[in-house]
């Protein structure tokens, strides 16, 4: 299934200022672009931790990462490995959006990319319109030039 970075809205990860818009989910993985604005941060989570590997990839701004006991600066185009069971976690202490890739393997339990914004309205999340979303994580660039049009 083909979906438009620019058409996708971002759903608020939980009680924090950590957004993200769904891109792909498979069967073996799932992946979404997050933006973090300027003071963002998503905290740790040990129990989702033990759910998932992941792969991030940094394509614009800046962030401190928490993974697992050490702390890493990660800025655009650092790629980021972590393993199963390693908590992980983003501050954004800069004055500007950050943006990163997330890939999950597996993906989550049921995950329906046409049923993530009723499960992120049911859970009190932040829903941006797709056309909204610099509205509030910041002028994010990415992806640069890309028109709305299919």
């Amino acid at each position: 299934m083909k979906r438009r970075f620019t058409d996708v809205e971002a759903y608020q990860h939980a009680d924090d200022e950590y957004f993200y818009r769904p891109l792909v989910a498979g069967e073996e993985l799932f992946t979404y672009v997050a933006h973090v604005p300027a003071g963002g941060v998503m905290p740790p989570d040990a129990e989702e931790a033990k759910l998932f590997e992941l792969s991030l990839f940094m394509v614009e701004g800046s962030l401190q990462a928490e993974c697992g006991e050490e702390e890493i600066a990660l800025s655009a185009g650092d790629a980021l490995h972590i393993p199963r069971g390693t908590p992980f976690g983003v501050a954004n202490r800069t004055q500007s959006p950050a943006t990163f890739v997330l890939s999950f393997s597996p993906p989550p339990p049921n995950i329906n990319l046409d049923s993530l914004k009723q499960e992120a309205i049911d859970k009190g999340r932040v829903v941006i319109d797709a056309p909204d979303v610099m509205g509030r994580v910041g002028d994010v660039g990415f992806p640069p030039n890309v028109s709305t049009n299919n």
